[in-house]
């Protein structure tokens, strides 16, 4: 590794570790906004508003992306969650403020859903060439730009994702397979659940985005979108804990050995403290490779890895640290012109 960043600071690039045997994968939303740009939260808002995606957010919802002077869906989120709570505590009615905290999280679903990258200009084979060699993939990102990729390239017969029974159905008493497993931590737009609670895959969404009827809202036939958008980890944590396939797939991440890369992914202790948590108690792991972002500034690269280093930090838990313009899933050759 090349000392880059300070005296202590090691980053690397990925030829330098590439050949550490990594068996499994992290993906966060930083793997899907290189591939498209469009799906940054800066674009995200700017496209909910001047595109009227519905539920509207609502003047009084802007002031909050205003007054906060980020345009950070969870952010927005987590004020609204907190101001809940202190209502709540405080005797005082919340039901506006829950209304609030609802529009938010629906009008991100239906927005990532609007700007999705389309399926025909993903370079598909290039990606599925890098997640080919992983164990386990894990995502927490709600496009299907790792579904399209994998499904639609790799050998079917060699993958598995839990939705093999009936009605492309999660059964948690059925998980036991030998091929390469995908997870998706926080759901994915390729996911519904009904009111009992069970999670089924829409079946023809290898190649495609679903349809608007494949959710329905009212009655017995409710069929939800299932996705975590929840305004901090804490909250995020609690939806998965409610749901039979998001808790599995959170209590195998929280038990996979060997190493564990990690690629566009901040791990923010505000939003992502649920999978520090998972990594850093998890004594069967040894390893640990994070990408930073190469276009931070050399100080900004510095105090991440610092943090990092602090957050994961035990005994028996190697740590890496590597520039994501150096690997393949995340450097110029896996973008997509608008």
């Amino acid at each position: 590794m090349d000392k880059t960043e300070g005296e202590n600071i090691l980053i690397c690039n990925w030829e330098d570790i590439k050949e550490k045997n990594w068996n499994n994968l992290l993906l966060g939303n930083g793997f899907s906004t290189n591939i498209w740009k469009e799906y940054s939260y800066k674009s995200l808002y700017k496209y909910s508003t001047d595109n009227s995606i519905k539920p509207l957010l609502t003047e009084s919802i802007q002031n909050i992306f205003t007054n906060l002077q980020d345009i950070n869906f969870e952010e927005v989120l987590k004020a609204l969650a907190y101001t809940i709570l202190v209502k709540s505590s405080l005797g005082e009615e919340t039901e506006r403020y829950l209304q609030l905290y609802e529009t938010v999280q629906e009008n991100l679903f239906n927005t990532v859903y609007a700007v999705h990258v389309e399926y025909s200009k993903l370079n598909k084979s290039a990606l599925a060439q890098e997640i080919k060699p992983f164990k386990n993939v894990f995502t927490t990102c709600y496009d299907l730009i790792l579904y399209w990729s994998s499904y639609g390239v790799l050998n079917p017969n060699t993958i598995a994702d839990f939705f093999w029974n009936g009605n492309n159905a999660f059964d948690p008493t059925d998980t036991d397979t030998n091929k390469a497993c995908f997870y998706y931590l926080h759901g994915a737009l390729h996911l519904k659940q009904d009111l009992n609670g069970t999670v089924s895959k829409l079946r023809y969404t290898s190649d495609k985005l679903p349809a608007s009827n494949d959710f329905r809202y009212q009655g017995e036939a409710t069929q939800l979108p299932l996705y975590i958008a929840e305004g901090n980890s804490e909250y995020k944590l609690e939806k998965i804990k409610s749901n039979n396939y998001l808790n599995f797939c959170y209590r195998r991440f929280s038990s996979i050995s060997g190493s564990l890369l990690v690629v566009g992914h901040s791990l923010s202790k505000e939003f992502d403290n649920h999978l520090i948590e998972a990594i850093k108690h998890n004594t069967k792991l040894n390893a640990v490779g994070v990408s930073i972002y190469s276009e931070l500034k050399k100080s900004e690269k510095e105090q991440l890895v610092k943090d990092l280093e602090a957050k994961l930090n035990r005994n028996g838990l190697e740590l890496f640290f590597f520039e994501s313009n150096s690997h393949p899933l995340i450097n110029e050759s896996v973008k997509v012109q608008a």
